[in-house]
C-alpha cells in the first residue's frame, strides 16, 4: 500500500509536464512556419519587383523598334505618349541629330506587387531609306 501511495504522487508531480512539453513544441512548429511564410512572401515580392522592371526594360525597348520603324515612314515623326500595350505603356520622343535621330523611350509597366516600375533607354538610329540601324544603346533606371 505505502509503494501504490508514493507511485500515484510521483505521477500527480508530473502530470502538468507533458501539457507543457506539448505547448512548447506547438509554439516552436508555429514559430517556424511564421518564418518560413515571411520568407516566401519576401521572395514572391522581389519577384515582382523584378518582373515589374524587366517588363518595363521591354515597353521601353518596344517604344524604341517603334520610333524607329515610324522614322523609316515619316521623317517628321517626333514621338508619342502612353502607347498602350497588354503588359503597360511607354512615351517615346524622337529628336533630329545630324545624320540620325536620338530616342529616349520610357515603359511603365503594370505591376500589382512594385510601384509603377519604370525604365527608359535612350538610342540613336540611323534611317537609310526602309532600314534602319541603331547605333548606340543605353539603359536607364
Amino acid at each position: 500500500m505505502i509503494w501504490t501511495a508514493s507511485l500515484c504522487r510521483g505521477i500527480a508531480d508530473r502530470r502538468g509536464s507533458t501539457l507543457v512539453a506539448a505547448l512548447a513544441l506547438v509554439f516552436l512548429i508555429f514559430a517556424v512556419v511564421t518564418v518560413c511564410l515571411a520568407r516566401i512572401a519576401s521572395i514572391y515580392a522581389e519577384a515582382g519587383r523584378q518582373r515589374g522592371q524587366t517588363s518595363a526594360l521591354y515597353l521601353a525597348e518596344a517604344g524604341i523598334q517603334k520610333a524607329a520603324h515610324r522614322l523609316t515612314q515619316n521623317a517628321s515623326y517626333a514621338g508619342e505618349k502612353q502607347t498602350r500595350l497588354p503588359t503597360g505603356y511607354f512615351d517615346v520622343k524622337a529628336t533630329r541629330t545630324g545624320a540620325g535621330y536620338a530616342i529616349a523611350s520610357t515603359g511603365y509597366a503594370d505591376s500589382p506587387l512594385a510601384r509603377h516600375p519604370k525604365r527608359t533607354v535612350r538610342a540613336t538610329v540611323t534611317v537609310t531609306g526602309s532600314a534602319f540601324a541603331i547605333a548606340d544603346w543605353r539603359e536607364n533606371r
